[in-house]
């Protein structure tokens, strides 16, 4: 598959299998319900490191198997409909793994290269620049297993300087793996128009995204920093699963791990002026923050007030209740320079109050 771009510098063939939705969600082409989200790449990997420092275990594996099921279910999707779904057989095989290939330089995850694929008996790969090597691998299980309808196990070696993984069918997925299923919530059906490319329906707020398809990498030019699109179902699968083994007080060590690491990337937002400004201006400098969200495809931010030592926020649609949360206390100490305290609530269907207080 060629690398070609549309006028607006966007990859044609990416921006046109997914849909930037006027409800503050990214889905795919033939499912409104598969949900994506952009993040920079490093946040996840930092928010996931700080709860274990925290609680003391690791939670990787309860990420991988999660990452494996999302994956499988965006990819299901995604061959589930025709004509895709005849590529799932004999020879047709290799072009969705090529397909494959070109999907994780376009949404950021990797640079992948596949080196030999036996349909039914074993695949290797080279992996360069994967945003994490372990959830990569979890990624590549995922849509094999799709493709072929049978579960399969990694191995890793070395080629050269670079990563290879190996993937061979296995005779049963781990046990926990059955209890990281994927829910979909439903989305709400708001009226929040973006603006977009007539040709591709890339968002126009969305050109500082570079694609650098030979390193498997997008980049922020604004900032240099490096943005993936992952599915958006993976961590609440993760922190559904944590509450049941460790009950209800693993939110707040949640909240404070995305707190910590939006606060180590909140300095390239220029924020940390906005305590000196008036009322109106600081309310304007939360609502600049919040304005992307939708083309993150991570909500919509419907309502937001704020007042002394106060900012109350309605966000649609929210990806993640836990680590909006975080992210609003990591903007609300940003601009205050006071501590944050937070709390959520439902607010409607689809909706959740966020209130963030001087603690």
């Amino acid at each position: 598959m060629r690398h070609l771009k549309c006028r607006c510098g966007a990859p044609l063939w990416f921006s046109r299998s997914i849909r930037w939705n006027d409800n503050g969600t990214i889905s795919q082409l033939f499912r409104r319900t598969s949900r994506v989200v952009i993040v920079e790449s490093e946040i996840f990997n930092e928010v996931f490191s700080r709860i274990e420092e925290k609680m003391g275990v690791s939670i990787g594996h309860l990420v991988f198997e999660a990452q494996r099921n999302a994956a499988r279910e965006v990819i299901d999707t995604l061959l589930g409909h025709p004509p895709l779904n005849l590529l799932c057989k004999g020879a047709l095989r290799h072009m969705v793994v090529r397909y494959f290939c070109n999907l994780a330089w376009a949404t950021g995850q990797a640079y992948v290269e596949a080196l030999e694929y036996k349909p039914g008996v074993f695949g290797e790969a080279l992996i360069r620049n994967p945003y994490n090597r372990e959830l990569m691998a979890a990624i590549i299980l995922g849509a094999f297993e799709s493709l072929e309808g049978k579960p399969y196990v990694h191995s890793w070696k070395k080629l050269g300087g670079d990563d290879v993984i190996r993937i061979e069918p296995a005779k049963a997925k781990p046990e926990l793996s059955e209890r990281m299923k994927v829910e979909m919530p439903p989305s709400k059906a708001n009226g929040h128009p973006i603006t977009k490319c007539r040709i591709c329906g890339f968002p126009s707020d969305l050109l500082y995204l570079e694609w650098r398809p030979s390193e498997g990498k997008i980049i922020d030019k604004r900032r240099g920093a490096r943005m993936t699109f992952l599915d958006g179902y993976t961590p609440e699968v993760v922190f559904r699963e944590l509450e049941k083994e460790l009950g209800e007080d693993i939110y707040p060590l949640i909240v404070q791990a995305q707190k910590e690491t939006t606060l180590k990337h909140i300095q390239d937002l220029d924020l940390t002026g906005c305590g000196t400004q008036t009322e109106a201006e600081r309310t304007a400098c939360y609502r600049s923050v919040l304005e992307p969200l939708p083309l993150w495809g991570q909500g919509y931010a419907r309502e937001v007030r704020h007042e002394p030592g106060y900012l109350e926020v309605v966000v649609d649609n929210p990806y993640s209740n836990p680590l909006l949360a975080g992210h609003m206390s990591a903007v609300f100490e940003a601009v205050e320079g006071k501590e944050a305290s937070v709390a959520w609530e439902k607010a409607g269907v689809s909706s959740t109050r966020f209130r963030v207080r001087s603690a």
